[in-house]
């Protein structure tokens, strides 16, 4: 009986750690580099702007990219979504003009602006990889 309880437990638990590794990940784990976030605010600076404002506030052209305009718009979506939303659509006058390096720095420094931690690596601009991290906007 002893030995049945600790296989059961063994195997519980390896199944516990095998469904935490296939959980996606979050915007809560570092998915963006500070130096990527920097190359979004560039580009940011240089295409989004003139709408969305220099402090992603806002302005008459363009909402607010922070906050719970942000939250309402992505909140609990895949990255992918967000980024596939700034490729596709911006800038408004030139869409889907922005490479897709330029538009996931872009995402990132949005991230970062919404207050979510910076990690070691890029964002990678594969989609199934973005695809894999959900927007949280409550840790």
């Amino acid at each position: 009986m002893a030995a049945r309880s600790v296989l059961v437990f063994t195997v519980f638990m390896l199944a516990s750690a095998a469904g935490a590794q296939n959980a996606p990940k979050s915007v809560w784990d570092g998915v963006y580099s500070l130096e990527q976030a920097d190359r979004g605010k560039a580009t940011y600076d240089r295409f989004c702007s003139v709408c969305h404002g220099s402090g992603l506030t806002g302005s008459p052209g363009g909402p607010p990219l922070l906050g719970s305009d942000f939250a309402y718009t992505f909140g609990d979506q895949p990255v992918a979504e967000l980024v596939q939303f700034i490729k596709l659509r911006m800038p408004v006058e030139n869409p889907d003009s922005l490479s897709p390096q330029q538009a996931t720095n872009i995402a990132a420094h949005i991230l970062r602006g919404n207050g979510f931690p910076a990690g070691p690596k890029d964002l990678s601009t594969d989609f199934d990889a973005q695809a894999d991290i959900v927007i949280k906007i409550k840790q």
